[in-house]
């Protein structure tokens, strides 16, 4: 059977188009490229320390052509999936700017239905784990932003939000429901967004664990590339297997 031709790109953000604050030779052409031919586009992130407003400010300091309706991060997707809960009380553990994003939201401190754990930085510490320890115990749901275990800076790696969430679900004995990637959560409301089938898009990213893995559990088509958070042995030990491998997303551009 001939492969349904693609419609529609969901094109993660750092690590595929930038790293450490500069744009990867050849991106901005690419991402240019594929509006001309009039692919729809999203961008699709794990960032939760901005909002997409913030996301795309940056985007377009960085010379990218992008607008902020298609820029969708995990922070998005919690939102619009605690609109949808009848009871939506929330302790959040994330970065003011991004706790601004949920003020429709209402907060509970003592005895919420859900404890939300985002990029919080430094404020995870010994108390604040303990507090949300003890909310889980107390019968709150555990959602989690992201899951990603680390992430690279100009500085060098950093311990992500995943690895307290890993934390908090072992402490508690509960499992995190997860708004970012691999999430199908994630990947569903940017498809509809798009009104698109996943066999009309195709996924591009750095992070197997996360684009690849996501791509892979919505039987999307995706495109690997060695850039960001890309490790050679992950192709050896795959815990999915990408459709395409590219050097970087500057070759993008020969496939289609």
């Amino acid at each position: 059977m001939t492969p349904t031709p693609p419609k529609a790109f969901l094109i993660d953000l750092d690590g595929t188009l930038y790293f450490k604050g500069e744009p990867y030779p050849g991106a901005i052409e690419t991402v240019n490229y594929l509006r001309q031919k009039k692919y729809q586009l999203r961008f699709l992130t794990n960032t939760t320390a901005k909002t997409p407003k913030m996301l795309h400010a940056q985007m377009q300091a960085l010379g990218f052509d992008i607008y902020e309706d298609e820029i969708f991060n995990a922070t998005y997707a919690c939102l619009q999936y605690l609109h949808a809960q009848p009871k939506n009380r929330c302790h959040f553990m994330v970065d003011d700017a991004v706790k601004a994003f949920f003020k429709e939201i209402p907060i509970d401190d003592n005895a919420p239905d859900f404890v939300v754990v985002g990029d919080y930085g430094e404020g995870f510490d010994f108390h604040a784990l303990n507090h949300a320890f003890r909310l889980l115990m107390n019968g709150a749901e555990l959602i989690a932003l992201q899951k990603n275990l680390y992430w690279l800076s100009a500085e060098g790696m950093f311990l992500d939000c995943g690895a307290f969430v890993t934390l908090l679900e072992a402490a508690a004995g509960t499992t995190a429901k997860v708004m970012g990637k691999p999430s199908e959560t994630f990947f569903n409301i940017a498809l509809e967004s798009l009104q698109r089938s996943p066999s009309e898009a195709i996924v591009v990213g750095d992070d197997i664990t996360s684009d690849i893995l996501g791509a892979d559990r919505m039987a999307m088509r995706s495109i690997l590339v060695k850039t960001g958070k890309f490790k050679s042995d992950q192709l050896e030990h795959r815990v999915a297997k990408p459709t395409w491998v590219l050097e970087s997303i500057s070759a993008l551009g020969q496939l289609f």
